[in-house]
Protein backbone atom coordinates (compact mmCIF):
# COMPACT_ATOMS: atom_id res chain seq x y z
CA UNK A 1 0.00 0.00 0.00
CA UNK A 2 2.82 2.40 0.90
CA UNK A 3 4.55 1.65 -2.42
CA UNK A 4 1.38 2.50 -4.37
CA UNK A 5 1.08 5.83 -2.51
CA UNK A 6 4.70 6.81 -3.26
CA UNK A 7 4.23 5.82 -6.89
CA UNK A 8 1.16 8.11 -7.18
CA UNK A 9 3.05 11.08 -5.65
CA UNK A 10 6.00 10.61 -8.01
CA UNK A 11 3.64 10.43 -11.00
CA UNK A 12 1.93 13.69 -10.04
CA UNK A 13 5.30 15.46 -9.70
CA UNK A 14 6.38 14.25 -13.13
CA UNK A 15 3.16 15.51 -14.74
CA UNK A 16 3.48 18.92 -13.04
CA UNK A 17 7.11 19.36 -14.08
CA UNK A 18 6.29 18.33 -17.63
CA UNK A 19 3.53 20.97 -17.83
CA UNK A 20 5.83 23.72 -16.52
CA UNK A 21 8.65 22.81 -18.88
CA UNK A 22 6.20 22.66 -21.81
CA UNK A 23 4.93 26.14 -20.96
CA UNK A 24 8.47 27.53 -20.79
CA UNK A 25 9.41 26.01 -24.13
CA UNK A 26 6.25 27.29 -25.77
CA UNK A 27 6.85 30.78 -24.35
CA UNK A 28 10.42 30.82 -25.65
CA UNK A 29 9.16 29.82 -29.11
CA UNK A 30 6.58 32.61 -29.09
CA UNK A 31 3.58 30.23 -29.05
CA UNK A 32 2.13 31.61 -25.81
CA UNK A 33 1.50 35.36 -25.60
CA UNK A 34 2.95 37.24 -22.68
CA UNK A 35 3.00 40.80 -21.40
CA UNK A 36 6.35 42.50 -21.08
CA UNK A 37 5.96 44.70 -18.01
CA UNK A 38 9.50 46.08 -18.13
CA UNK A 39 8.66 48.14 -21.23
CA UNK A 40 5.11 49.54 -20.81
CA UNK A 41 5.48 51.66 -23.93
CA UNK A 42 5.47 48.51 -26.07
CA UNK A 43 1.94 47.20 -26.80
CA UNK A 44 1.05 43.64 -25.85
CA UNK A 45 1.09 41.29 -28.85
CA UNK A 46 -2.47 40.57 -30.11
CA UNK A 47 -1.43 37.29 -31.78
CA UNK A 48 -2.71 34.06 -30.24
CA UNK A 49 -1.78 30.57 -31.42
CA UNK A 50 -4.19 27.78 -30.53
CA UNK A 51 -3.97 24.01 -30.96
CA UNK A 52 -7.37 22.27 -30.82
CA UNK A 53 -7.90 18.52 -30.65
CA UNK A 54 -10.46 17.36 -33.27
CA UNK A 55 -10.58 13.72 -32.32
CA UNK A 56 -8.87 10.61 -33.67
CA UNK A 57 -5.48 12.20 -33.07
CA UNK A 58 -5.99 15.14 -35.48
CA UNK A 59 -5.27 18.71 -34.41
CA UNK A 60 -6.43 22.09 -35.73
CA UNK A 61 -3.77 24.78 -35.34
CA UNK A 62 -4.93 28.35 -35.63
CA UNK A 63 -3.60 31.85 -35.17
CA UNK A 64 -5.88 34.73 -34.17
CA UNK A 65 -5.09 38.14 -35.64
CA UNK A 66 -6.80 41.53 -35.14
CA UNK A 67 -6.96 43.86 -38.13
CA UNK A 68 -7.81 47.57 -38.25
CA UNK A 69 -9.24 49.40 -41.24
CA UNK A 70 -9.80 53.15 -41.55
CA UNK A 71 -11.64 55.08 -44.25
CA UNK A 72 -12.03 58.85 -44.37
CA UNK A 73 -14.39 61.12 -46.26
CA UNK A 74 -15.76 64.63 -46.33
CA UNK A 75 -18.94 64.90 -44.24
CA UNK A 76 -22.06 65.44 -46.33
CA UNK A 77 -24.66 65.91 -43.60
CA UNK A 78 -25.16 68.26 -40.67
CA UNK A 79 -27.35 67.69 -37.61
CA UNK A 80 -28.44 70.77 -35.68
CA UNK A 81 -29.57 70.67 -32.07
CA UNK A 82 -31.59 73.76 -31.16
CA UNK A 83 -34.71 74.86 -29.34
CA UNK A 84 -36.07 77.09 -26.60
CA UNK A 85 -36.35 77.23 -22.82
CA UNK A 86 -39.12 79.21 -21.14
CA UNK A 87 -39.91 79.97 -17.51
CA UNK A 88 -43.17 80.84 -15.77
CA UNK A 89 -44.80 80.69 -12.37
CA UNK A 90 -47.01 77.74 -13.35
CA UNK A 91 -46.34 74.62 -15.39
CA UNK A 92 -49.14 75.29 -17.87
CA UNK A 93 -47.93 78.83 -18.48
CA UNK A 94 -44.33 77.65 -19.07
CA UNK A 95 -45.54 75.04 -21.56
CA UNK A 96 -47.82 77.52 -23.33
CA UNK A 97 -45.04 80.10 -23.70
CA UNK A 98 -42.69 77.44 -24.98
CA UNK A 99 -45.27 76.20 -27.48
CA UNK A 100 -45.76 79.70 -28.90
CA UNK A 101 -42.03 80.18 -29.44
CA UNK A 102 -41.39 76.72 -30.85
CA UNK A 103 -44.31 76.98 -33.30
CA UNK A 104 -42.63 80.10 -34.70
CA UNK A 105 -39.24 78.36 -34.81
CA UNK A 106 -40.63 75.29 -36.58
CA UNK A 107 -42.52 77.41 -39.13
CA UNK A 108 -39.35 79.39 -39.87
CA UNK A 109 -37.34 76.19 -40.39
CA UNK A 110 -40.05 74.53 -42.52
CA UNK A 111 -39.77 77.45 -44.93
CA UNK A 112 -36.18 76.45 -45.77
CA UNK A 113 -35.90 72.77 -44.73
CA UNK A 114 -38.20 69.81 -45.59
CA UNK A 115 -40.57 69.00 -42.71
CA UNK A 116 -39.38 65.37 -42.61
CA UNK A 117 -35.93 66.61 -41.56
CA UNK A 118 -37.26 68.44 -38.49
CA UNK A 119 -38.18 66.40 -35.42
CA UNK A 120 -38.45 66.77 -31.66
CA UNK A 121 -35.35 65.48 -29.92
CA UNK A 122 -36.55 66.10 -26.35
CA UNK A 123 -39.11 67.92 -24.24
CA UNK A 124 -38.82 68.51 -20.50
CA UNK A 125 -40.68 70.33 -17.75
CA UNK A 126 -39.01 70.88 -14.39
CA UNK A 127 -39.96 72.85 -11.26
CA UNK A 128 -37.68 75.67 -10.15
CA UNK A 129 -36.89 75.83 -6.43
CA UNK A 130 -35.94 78.45 -3.92
CA UNK A 131 -33.67 77.26 -1.09
CA UNK A 132 -34.24 80.10 1.37
CA UNK A 133 -34.28 77.97 4.48
CA UNK A 134 -36.56 75.39 2.92
CA UNK A 135 -37.23 74.00 -0.53
CA UNK A 136 -40.03 75.92 -2.20
CA UNK A 137 -41.30 75.72 -5.78
CA UNK A 138 -41.13 79.20 -7.30
CA UNK A 139 -41.84 78.38 -10.93
CA UNK A 140 -41.41 75.97 -13.81
CA UNK A 141 -39.03 75.62 -16.72
CA UNK A 142 -40.00 74.05 -20.06
CA UNK A 143 -37.45 73.07 -22.72
CA UNK A 144 -38.19 71.83 -26.23
CA UNK A 145 -35.22 70.75 -28.38
CA UNK A 146 -35.29 69.94 -32.10
CA UNK A 147 -33.08 67.71 -34.21
CA UNK A 148 -32.69 69.26 -37.65
CA UNK A 149 -30.92 67.32 -40.40
CA UNK A 150 -29.67 68.88 -43.61
CA UNK A 151 -27.37 68.05 -46.50
CA UNK A 152 -27.13 71.73 -47.49
CA UNK A 153 -23.84 72.25 -45.69
CA UNK A 154 -23.28 75.79 -46.91
CA UNK A 155 -26.50 77.08 -45.33
CA UNK A 156 -26.14 75.67 -41.82
CA UNK A 157 -25.38 79.10 -40.38
CA UNK A 158 -28.40 80.61 -42.14
CA UNK A 159 -30.70 77.92 -40.77
CA UNK A 160 -29.51 78.60 -37.23
CA UNK A 161 -29.97 82.35 -37.68
CA UNK A 162 -33.56 81.83 -38.88
CA UNK A 163 -34.33 79.70 -35.83
CA UNK A 164 -32.80 82.24 -33.46
CA UNK A 165 -34.64 85.12 -35.16
CA UNK A 166 -37.88 83.18 -34.67
CA UNK A 167 -37.27 82.84 -30.92
CA UNK A 168 -34.90 79.91 -30.34
CA UNK A 169 -32.69 80.66 -27.33
CA UNK A 170 -30.78 77.38 -27.14
CA UNK A 171 -28.33 76.08 -29.75
CA UNK A 172 -26.48 73.09 -28.32
CA UNK A 173 -24.29 72.54 -31.35
CA UNK A 174 -23.89 71.32 -34.91
CA UNK A 175 -22.73 67.79 -35.68
CA UNK A 176 -21.15 67.01 -39.05
CA UNK A 177 -21.55 63.43 -40.17
CA UNK A 178 -22.48 61.22 -43.16
CA UNK A 179 -25.69 60.20 -44.86
CA UNK A 180 -26.60 56.51 -44.58
CA UNK A 181 -25.44 55.77 -48.14
CA UNK A 182 -22.08 57.46 -47.61
CA UNK A 183 -21.67 55.81 -44.23
CA UNK A 184 -22.30 52.37 -45.73
CA UNK A 185 -19.76 53.06 -48.51
CA UNK A 186 -17.04 54.11 -46.05
CA UNK A 187 -17.85 51.24 -43.71
CA UNK A 188 -17.39 48.74 -46.55
CA UNK A 189 -14.05 50.26 -47.50
CA UNK A 190 -12.84 50.26 -43.87
CA UNK A 191 -13.93 46.62 -43.50
CA UNK A 192 -11.95 45.59 -46.59
CA UNK A 193 -8.89 47.38 -45.25
CA UNK A 194 -9.29 45.72 -41.85
CA UNK A 195 -9.34 42.26 -43.45
CA UNK A 196 -6.31 43.12 -45.59
CA UNK A 197 -4.52 44.36 -42.48
CA UNK A 198 -5.30 41.13 -40.60
CA UNK A 199 -4.09 38.97 -43.49
CA UNK A 200 -0.84 40.96 -43.85
CA UNK A 201 -0.15 40.60 -40.12
CA UNK A 202 -0.97 36.89 -40.26
CA UNK A 203 1.50 36.33 -43.10
CA UNK A 204 4.23 38.11 -41.14
CA UNK A 205 3.55 36.13 -37.96
CA UNK A 206 3.31 32.83 -39.87
CA UNK A 207 6.68 33.45 -41.53
CA UNK A 208 8.22 34.26 -38.14
CA UNK A 209 6.84 31.05 -36.62
CA UNK A 210 7.86 28.93 -39.59
CA UNK A 211 4.30 27.87 -40.41
CA UNK A 212 1.97 28.32 -43.39
CA UNK A 213 -1.54 29.76 -43.55
CA UNK A 214 -3.92 27.25 -45.15
CA UNK A 215 -7.34 28.83 -44.59
CA UNK A 216 -9.68 30.85 -42.41
CA UNK A 217 -11.60 29.25 -39.55
CA UNK A 218 -13.67 32.30 -38.54
CA UNK A 219 -13.89 36.07 -38.68
CA UNK A 220 -15.59 38.44 -36.24
CA UNK A 221 -16.22 42.11 -36.94
CA UNK A 222 -16.08 44.57 -34.12
CA UNK A 223 -18.18 47.69 -33.81
CA UNK A 224 -17.29 50.34 -36.33
CA UNK A 225 -16.75 53.84 -35.06
CA UNK A 226 -17.69 57.12 -36.61
CA UNK A 227 -16.09 60.24 -35.22
CA UNK A 228 -18.63 63.06 -35.67
CA UNK A 229 -17.35 66.59 -35.57
CA UNK A 230 -19.20 68.89 -33.19
CA UNK A 231 -19.24 72.60 -33.85
CA UNK A 232 -19.93 74.64 -30.74
CA UNK A 233 -22.31 77.48 -31.57
CA UNK A 234 -22.96 80.41 -29.30
CA UNK A 235 -26.04 82.53 -30.00
CA UNK A 236 -24.60 85.79 -31.37
CA UNK A 237 -25.85 89.32 -31.04
CA UNK A 238 -28.18 90.39 -33.89
CA UNK A 239 -26.19 90.91 -37.08
CA UNK A 240 -27.19 91.30 -40.76
CA UNK A 241 -24.55 88.75 -41.80
CA UNK A 242 -25.15 85.04 -41.04
CA UNK A 243 -22.45 83.43 -38.92
CA UNK A 244 -20.22 81.30 -41.18
CA UNK A 245 -19.85 77.65 -40.17
CA UNK A 246 -17.14 75.62 -41.86
CA UNK A 247 -17.48 71.82 -41.83
CA UNK A 248 -14.34 69.69 -41.33
CA UNK A 249 -12.55 68.44 -44.42
CA UNK A 250 -12.56 64.80 -43.29
CA UNK A 251 -14.12 62.40 -40.80
CA UNK A 252 -12.93 58.86 -40.12
CA UNK A 253 -14.67 55.49 -39.97
CA UNK A 254 -12.78 52.58 -38.40
CA UNK A 255 -13.56 48.85 -38.36
CA UNK A 256 -11.90 46.12 -36.29
CA UNK A 257 -11.93 42.46 -37.35
CA UNK A 258 -10.63 39.40 -35.54
CA UNK A 259 -9.70 36.63 -37.97
CA UNK A 260 -8.81 33.07 -36.98
CA UNK A 261 -6.42 31.66 -39.59
CA UNK A 262 -5.69 27.92 -39.89
CA UNK A 263 -2.00 27.07 -40.03
CA UNK A 264 0.16 24.03 -40.54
Amino acid sequence: MREKYLYAVILLLVVALTGVSGYLVASMQGLIPYTQHSQPSQPTSPYIVRVVEQGEGTQLKTIVIAGLGIAAGKPNQAVLSLGATTEASTASEAVAKNGEIMNEVIDALKAVIPEKDIETASFSLYPRYSYDGRETIVGFEATHMLKVTTADMEKVGQFIDKAVDAGANRVEGVYFTFTQDKLAELNTLARQRAVDDARAKAETVADSLGVKIVGVASAIEGTYYQYPYRYEYAIPAPTPTPMPIMPPTELEISVMVEVTFMIE
